[in-house]
């Protein structure tokens, strides 16, 4: 006598292929949703520490800078 998972009809293998890649695929869709919101923590971070981000100090220093 079988179980139910032991079926050895093609259909029922096909099935559970699809339930097993629909479960990889959430998994990666919630691994790549955790490592963007690393991945954009970090490149604020860096933006903030590139000299064109950063502060520019008094509002002279600034206009002494960019006046043409």
């Amino acid at each position: 006598m079988l179980y139910p998972w032991q079926s050895t009809e093609k259909e029922d293998a096909m099935e559970g292929l699809a339930n097993i890649l629909v479960g990889l695929a959430a998994l990666a869709a919630l691994a790549i949703a955790v490592l963007a919101h690393d991945w954009r923590d970090e490149f604020r971070d860096r933006m903030l520490r590139r000299r064109s981000h950063a502060g520019y100090g008094t509002l002279r220093e600034w206009w002494l800078r960019h006046r043409h």
